[in-house]
């Protein structure tokens, strides 16, 4: 998972843009990116497990602590993400009961390409 992690930290076009609870990234990945390895031979798309994850390591990064997985919540994935996109990716976290509940959403070109609350907790 630390390859896929680097991978998709590579692809970032910018530095995160935070703010108190949410942040902003942009990521643009190219057709020889990691995570189009088989998913599809001759129609690269960028898996839903790796839009989950983008928005995951955001968190992490508004948190600035290690997260873990508890739920995903409410995913709906509209459109394929396709190489060379760029992916604008928009998370905003919530305490609750000690639990994160992180609200994303990536965009392609002013698209909405997939939404979800994660549900996160720190390490």
């Amino acid at each position: 998972m630390n390859s896929m992690r680097q991978a998709i930290a590579a692809a970032a076009v910018a530095p995160a843009r935070q703010e108190t609870m949410s942040g902003q990234q942009s990521f643009c990945f190219k057709s020889d990116f990691l995570g189009f390895s088989g998913h599809f031979p001759d129609y690269p798309i960028l898996p839903a497990v790796l839009q989950v994850l983008i928005a995951h390591m955001l968190a992490e990064t508004i948190m600035g602590v290690p997260l873990s997985v508890m739920a995903l919540n409410r995913a709906k994935f509209v459109q394929q993400v396709r190489p060379n996109d760029q992916v604008d990716v928009q998370v905003t976290c919530r305490e609750k009961e000690g639990e994160l509940h992180c609200a994303s959403e990536l965009m392609v070109a002013a698209q909405r390409v997939a939404s979800f609350s994660l549900v996160l907790k720190r390490d």
